[in-house]
């Protein structure tokens, strides 16, 4: 096509802009429906991730509430099969960034609807004495808390270990089943929460579960 025609032709010159890059009313209205899709995608990502992980923390909690009516072998067995899952599963929540209005992070927003949820000390007592009981000599244990530093052996419980992973999970659930909390808001809080408590509990009680069966179950 002949230049000068083009550049006499009003129409073929607004499209001749776009292809260069120009920014028209077409490109930015494709930019902000491809951001909008983006988010969306997100989103339904985030709540997939939270579904999956709150399926197999409720399978958690679940053997905890049925604990006082189940032998002792059979609550171990059930945690021994779950722990590996509810590890797996917490590593792969995403990492989410949480932000207000302005864009700025707001993660202390976010641990108000966990205080809201939270098992008080006599609620975690309950649970944890329910346990204590239930397991009996096969409670306690020895660990190192942290094998790349410390050289001392440390007294552990596996009713302790189990009440506060149950506690920990317990919170996220409730509020996804309120559904008024984000998704990103309930696996920001997993995560944190697995990252500096429950993780340790979780594999300190799966490594001695572990010590606990393996002559049975070989």
């Amino acid at each position: 096509m002949d230049a000068a025609w083009g550049n006499q032709n009003p129409h073929f010159s607004r499209k001749k802009r776009a292809r260069n890059g120009a920014p028209d009313r077409y490109n930015i209205m494709g930019s902000r429906a491809a951001g909008q899709t983006q988010v969306m995608n997100t989103r339904e990502s985030n709540a997939d991730a939270a579904d999956r992980f709150r399926a197999i923390a409720e399978r958690f909690c679940s053997v905890v509430d049925a604990a006082p009516n189940m032998d002792r072998t059979d609550v171990l067995v059930r945690m021994y099969r779950i722990l590996p899952e509810l590890i797996g599963e917490a590593i792969r929540l995403p990492d989410v960034t949480l932000s207000n209005e302005n864009d700025q992070p707001d993660e202390q927003a976010a641990c108000e609807p966990r205080a809201s949820v939270r098992m008080n000390d006599e609620q975690w007592r309950q649970i944890y004495n329910s346990l204590k009981e239930k397991l009996g000599d096969w409670d306690g244990y020895m660990q190192v808390f942290d094998p790349t530093t410390d050289k001392e052996a440390i007294f552990g419980t596996l009713a302790d270990d189990i009440a506060d992973i149950y506690r920990d999970l317990r919170e996220g659930l409730v509020l996804r089943q309120r559904e008024e909390t984000p998704p990103e808001e309930i696996i920001w809080n997993w995560r944190l929460l697995y990252y500096s408590h429950w993780g340790k509990h979780a594999i300190d009680a799966l490594l001695t579960i572990h010590f606990r069966l393996r002559d049975m179950l070989e």
